[in-house]
């Protein structure tokens, strides 16, 4: 069972090829969606966050404010690099813990690792194989902003926070253009999930 790492910048719409992906028959393994559950109350990432960054991060209810984190890190290289390296042991092992368990169940026609920190966390090693999603900067600042309820510029500082395309494209094995319509992007995918089969 092929494992494939899906990754690309902020607003390029991993989430998008994701559902596709599944559609398809493919088990996603969601880092992001590990990503909130590691930091929820009774976690160990979530005191090591919350002792770095202070109480000021937490809501009333005691659960970390994700936009009001993510204003601090985009804007302050160490302490996006310290949430980064809280973070990634915990995520990486969850993630393992789930490529076992459909490797055993052994059902599925492929696994997907979808992670935007793909690289950051060392998740490639355990891929047979990287896709990258792509779409300009002008079009995935946008997205950001209509995701997120953003301005323009911390989406922009969001961006240049990640890998830049040359970087994405040069560790790839098969670009995805999601910068078109989704037509465009499921002739991409069709010709990708024959390298599967």
């Amino acid at each position: 069972m092929k494992v494939i790492g899906l990754t690309g910048g902020t607003g390029s719409g991993k989430s998008v090829v994701s559902r596709l992906l599944q559609e398809m028959g493919a088990v996603i393994v969601d880092a992001d969606k590990i990503s909130r559950q590691i930091v929820e109350g009774d976690q160990r990432a979530y005191r090591e966050i919350v002792k770095y960054f202070g109480k000021e991060i937490l809501q009333e209810d005691g659960t970390i404010f994700r936009r009001k984190l993510g204003e601090i890190v985009f804007h302050d290289s160490e302490k996006l690099a310290f949430l980064n390296r809280c973070t990634h042991t915990y995520i990486v092992a969850k993630m393992q813990e789930q490529i076992a368990a459909v490797k055993a169940e052994g059902t599925a026609k492929c696994i997907v690792l979808d992670a935007p920190l793909l690289f950051e966390a060392g998740l490639e090693r355990f891929c047979d194989a990287v896709w990258v999603v792509y779409a300009d900067v002008d079009t995935r600042a946008k997205r950001i902003m209509e995701r997120d309820g953003v301005s323009y510029d911390l989406a922009l500082a969001r961006i240049s926070s990640q890998k830049t395309w040359d970087e994405y494209r040069a560790l790839s094995d098969i670009v995805l253009d999601n910068s078109q319509d989704r037509n465009h992007l499921q002739e991409q995918l069709a010709i990708a999930w024959k390298t599967i089969e």
